[in-house]
This record gives C-alpha cells, sequence and structure tokens, in this order.
C-alpha cells in the first residue's frame, strides 16, 4: 500500500499512526519531493493507493482501513 503525504501533516500522521496501530505495511511518498505529484495529490492527502490502483482518501475510519487493506 502507497500512503501519498507529506511532512508537517496532521492528517496524514493520525493516518500512519493508524496504519501502524493496525499493524498494515505501507510506502510513504512525499509528494513535495515531485511538482507532478504536488499537482496531482496536493488537495487530496492523505491518500492511500493499493496494488489494484484502488484509492481510499481522507475521511476514513478503522474498519473500511481494514477493508481497503485486504485488497491490498
Amino acid at each position: 500500500m502507497i500512503l501519498y503525504s507529506r511532512n508537517d501533516c496532521p492528517l496524514c500522521e493520525d493516518v500512519e499512526d493508524t496504519l501502524l496501530r493496525l499493524n498494515i505495511a505501507y510506502t510513504f511518498i512525499d509528494i513535495d519531493t515531485d511538482e507532478k505529484l504536488v499537482q496531482k495529490y496536493h488537495v487530496r492527502i492523505p491518500l492511500l493507493v493499493n496494488a489494484q490502483k484502488q484509492e481510499l482518501g481522507w475521511p476514513f475510519d478503522d474498519i473500511q482501513l481494514k477493508e481497503f487493506a485486504r485488497h491490498d
């Protein structure tokens, strides 16, 4: 699973904490490292993308996140 995020983003930090708490593996991608990612995801972070390229945007709860992670 990929977490599109940025540093100093409180919502993103909350999502990271939740992923860790639920023991869900993820790869952090800081959108600020690539202008194309900033343009694409600026107002959409935190955003999760699973192996099937499905997206889960904020807001979501633990139940939705667990279900989404089943498809990774």
